[in-house]
């Protein structure tokens, strides 16, 4: 028997799981076309899903690349041996005629030069040196700062609240350094030296209480 109505547009195989760059509303058949024609499209794809092909990361499968490859083959005759498509596919060579808009589709990200990656290498370094001092020049401050705050949970707050501000601060002052990392490494301007940041300052902070503290008797340690 035959079906009436509106057929519904597949974009993907049900269970595969779409990437998130796919847009939803696109035909998933365009995420192929540039990705067979454009250089570019391709280098950033594999790249950034290395374990993934472009037909599981849209939702489509084997078959509908296999096909997309032929029809945009140049020794091909597109109007023979076309793999007949399925009823429910109907829609959406319709809508890959039609639709020639590709502005959704994340660019292709630029080729970085040798002398790029370096000048981004040097300036990381600096960032990571940069919180260094500033963990240990505020680790060292925190004590005389804050010295005169009764009672050790209150001195102790306060200066972690202060460690924080100073890590704010070198994240506003690593995004005006305008270090060129790659879209998908933004979060080194806020993970590079962090760690070592926190164990700095509070190595300094503790150290430089211990020796102001030291000739007395009843002293005690910020965190004991």
């Amino acid at each position: 028997m035959a079906r009436h109505g509106k057929k519904k547009i597949r974009f993907g195989s049900k269970g595969k799981k779409i990437e998130d760059f796919v847009d939803p509303n696109k035909d998933p058949h365009s995420y192929l076309k540039r990705f067979i024609l454009e250089e570019n499209y391709r280098d950033w794809f594999n790249r950034n899903y290395p374990d993934s092909t472009i037909y599981d990361a849209v939702g489509l499968n084997e078959w509908d690349y296999n096909a997309m490859e032929k029809k945009l083959s140049p020794d091909q005759d597109t109007t023979e041996n076309e793999p007949e498509p399925e009823p429910e596919l109907e829609s959406e060579s319709k809508i890959e005629t039609e639709s020639t808009d590709t502005s959704e589709i994340p660019p292709p990200e630029p080729v970085i030069s040798e002398e790029q990656q370096n000048l981004t290498k040097k300036r990381t370094d600096i960032l990571f040196w940069m919180r260094f001092c500033f963990a240990m020049i505020g680790g060292a401050i925190a004590t005389f700062l804050f010295e005169e705050i009764d009672g050790d949970e209150e001195r102790r707050w306060t200066s972690i609240i202060f460690m924080i501000v100073l890590f704010i601060i070198t994240c506003f002052i690593a995004k005006g350094m305008k270090i060129n990392f790659p879209k998908a490494d933004r979060k080194k301007l806020v993970t590079t030296g962090m760690g070592s940041f926190i164990f700095l300052y509070l190595f300094a902070w503790i150290m430089t209480y211990t020796l102001l503290n030291l000739p007395r008797d009843d002293f005690s340690l910020p965190f004991t």
